[in-house]
This record gives structure tokens, sequence and C-alpha cells, in this order.
């Protein structure tokens, strides 16, 4: 409504009760839930592919093979030199059996020679020559289970390279990791891949594409809002006329900075029950941060208007600038004309005295008189603007023609509306435009 004046023209509204939903917009990407890459541990050229895009596979399903010849040849050479060392093995221990059995014959023939010695048929230098020839069977018999010993030892090794082997030989066969659906492939037939530095990409799967999730970029000045299980809205290009609905699940705290702007990843759960939703599409999300019903609530421009009337407006009083300065700061409470007349009754004048003790019993009378004055819902709502707890605002009231500005308390907003919680507005023409008549 459109009420004019001698000087100026103003268009009124009247406050109403609804709904206010405060939220904070975004964008993001959207991504399976559960997507492995897989990759090749091998280089090699790929010689068959068993996927392709939009594929189903099942976990163990074969993928893509690399060329295997040249690691089956490695595993034939490894196993060869396993039977190889074996056959060693064998012959070995036929070679500590002739020891042991040369090192028994040594030993009778030294037994000999002593009782000959003793009977004097021979020498002593010829029984010293079965002690030698003793020693050095039994010499011989340790050798040759050291030789032994090496040949388990080279077995071992020999053993360990061919199962290495048949491991590379096995993972020429790129299998699925899970049960899933192939969402990306990067190789094809003939292809090399070189794993020499690190592992090439050669598919992606998703487990399951029912359930996707959202990675959002919030602003460092919007963060502070978000919390967990918060009801997200978000529309894509591919659907611009259908909405879709998630929750978020995880606020990660780890600072994304690009070009000296800070955001952090917000991940947002959501359904893709018909799978129409495909990873990589851009999400415009609106996360609902707060909800109030049944509220009374302005228009956003009527809240504008009113912090520009609170600059222009002032309260007069018969004490002028005695007591400006006191009301203006009191304006908040919605001082009734009996207690704004109380007030400048009763204000004592101000010390012309710099003295510090003068002055503190200056404010000590006021701050007395102030209490004397504000009823105690008053003094509560003071003692809360001061600590920061509720957030004040003004609105330009208009009545018969003029306009007074009215300290009012603010409660939440959306892109459209302010929900004031106190005073009560019923009846009240509220400005949201002013325009000159000059």
């Amino acid at each position: 409504m459109q009420t004019p004046s001698n000087d100026y023209s103003y268009q009124t509204e009247q406050a109403t009760q609804g709904d206010i939903s405060k939220s904070v917009s975004a964008t993001g990407t959207l991504a399976a839930v559960d997507d492995v890459v897989v990759g090749a541990q091998l280089s090699g050229q790929i010689t068959e592919l068993a996927a392709d895009f939009n594929d189903s596979v099942t976990q163990g399903q074969l993928l893509a093979r690399i060329d295997p010849s040249t690691f089956a040849a490695k595993v034939a050479q490894a196993s060869a030199q396993v039977e190889k060392i074996e056959a060693d093995k064998g012959l070995q221990a036929i070679t500590i059996q002739q020891a042991q059995v040369n090192l028994e014959k040594a030993k009778r023939d030294l037994t000999q020679a002593r009782q000959l010695l003793l009977d004097k048929h021979i020498s002593q230098n010829e029984v010293d020559d079965f002690v030698s020839a003793k020693q050095l069977a039994e010499l011989a018999l340790q050798q040759a289970h050291a030789q032994l010993s090496v040949l388990k030892a080279n077995l071992a090794s020999a053993i360990a390279t061919l199962q290495q082997n048949q491991i590379d030989l096995a993972r020429t066969e790129i299998r699925a990791p899970i049960d899933g659906f192939v969402i990306n492939r990067t190789i094809e037939r003939g292809q090399t891949v070189a794993s020499s530095y690190n592992t090439p990409e050669l598919f992606t799967l998703a487990k399951d594409l029912s359930a996707m999730e959202i990675e959002a970029h919030i602003d460092e000045s919007d963060i502070g809002q978000i919390a967990l299980e918060q009801r997200v809205s978000y529309t894509v290009d591919a659907y611009p006329q259908q909405t879709f609905r998630g929750i978020v699940s995880q606020i990660r705290k780890a600072p994304m900075v690009t070009s000296g702007v800070v955001s952090y990843r917000v991940i947002i759960a959501t359904d893709n029950p018909q799978n129409r939703l495909f990873p990589g599409m851009t999400a415009n999300l609106t996360i609902s941060v707060d909800n109030v019903r049944d509220v009374q609530r302005v228009s956003n421009a009527a809240v504008r208007m009113g912090e520009r009337g609170a600059a222009q407006h002032g309260s007069t009083s018969k004490s002028g600038k005695r007591s400006g300065s006191l009301l203006a700061g009191l304006k908040p409470l919605n001082l009734t004309e009996q207690q704004q007349k109380q007030l400048n009754d009763n204000l004592p004048p101000r010390p012309q005295t710099g003295s510090r003790s003068v002055n503190q019993q200056y404010r000590q009378k006021v701050s007395a008189l102030i209490d004397e004055v504000l009823t105690d819902q008053q003094k509560k709502l003071r003692n809360d603007i001061r600590n920061g707890k509720v957030r004040m605002g003004s609105l330009l009231i208009l009545k018969e023609g003029k306009t007074e500005a009215l300290a009012v308390q603010l409660g939440i907003s959306d892109q459209t509306n302010t929900s004031i919680l106190r005073p009560d507005l019923t009846g009240l023409a509220i400005v949201n435009q002013m325009r000159s008549n000059g």
C-alpha cells in the first residue's frame, strides 16, 4: 500500500505469519559412494579386453589381460631351476652316503692297524697313515653335509623365485576386486602399460550407483552454519525441473585454498534409485541450515528500510543532549512514553569536571535510575543485547503520515523474509519503500 505525505511517498506492508527457511547455496560433484580404481602392477601390452563401459562385473571376473608370454617363460625357467636343484640335492644325498661308508671303512682300518702295531707287524708310521685317512674321511663327510645345506638354501631361493614369477604371471590377468559396474575404462587392446614409477589406472568400478554422494565446496564464511544431518535439495542440469534430496553426512576439516579463497569439503549422501544420476554431474545445492514455522515475519526490504530510517530518526527528549545518548542506547528496548518521561525528569546533570570519581558517581546514579525505570523483561533483553545473544534491528513505522523507528528483535532470514521475534507488529504499517515527492 502506498501512502503519500508532503515530502515522501511510502509503500507499506503488514507483518505476516509463515515459515522461513535459512539456507546456504553451493555447487558440488556427484560421485559413487564406493568406487575402486583398478590398475596394473606389471608392465606390458594389453592382449585382451573382457569388460567395457557400463558392464556389470562380479568379484574375480577377468577384465583385461597383459601379454603373459614373458612371464610364463620366467615361470618355466624358475621351475626348471627348482627341478635341477632338487636333482642335485638327490645326488648330494648319495655323496653323503658314500662319504659315510668311506668313514666307516677308515675307522675299521685304523682299528686293525692299531692291533697290528701291538703285534709288531706294522710300524707306527703306517698307523699314522690310517689316522690321516680317517680324518680325511670325516672331513669329506662334513663337506658333503655342508654342500647339502647350500643346495637346500639354493632350493628355497629357487622356489621363492618361482612363486614370485607365478604371482607375476597371475597378475597379467586384471580381475575385478568387487561386484559392481564399470564406470570408466582408460585402455585399449594393444596398448602398452608401464608400471615402473606408479600404477597405471585401467578401470574404475562402482559398487552400487543406487546410493551416491556429492562433494561440495563450502566457503569459509558459510561453513560455520553447516552441521551433520542437515537436509539438502539440489538440481542437476540434466533434469532441471526435478529436485533431488540428500543429507549432510560428513564435514571435512582440511582446508582447500584456491587463489587465496578458503573453502571446506562437505559430503552429502543422496539416493539414486532409478540410476538417473551419473558420476561427475554438477549439483546445484541448497543446504537448509535453519527452519522456523508459523512465525511473525516482514520482508527483507522492510528491514533494510528500517536500518536507513533508524539512522535518520532519533528520540527527542526535553533534556536534549543531556539524555540523548542515553535514550539512543536504550532505544532497542522500546521504552514507553512514561518511561522516557521518567528518565528525562530524573536524569541528573552531567558533571563538567573531568574527575574520575565524580564521573564514576554520575554513572552509578544513571545506572540506578535505569534499573528503576526498566521492567524485568527489558533488563533481560538489555543484557542479552550486550552479550550478543540477540540480534536487534529497526523497522520504520508509518503513523498518521509520519514515520518513526521501532526497535525489533530479529530472527532468521531467508532470501525474501526475516522473522521478527518481538514486539508484536499486528496492525502496524511497516515501510518497505520510500520515494521523494520533490
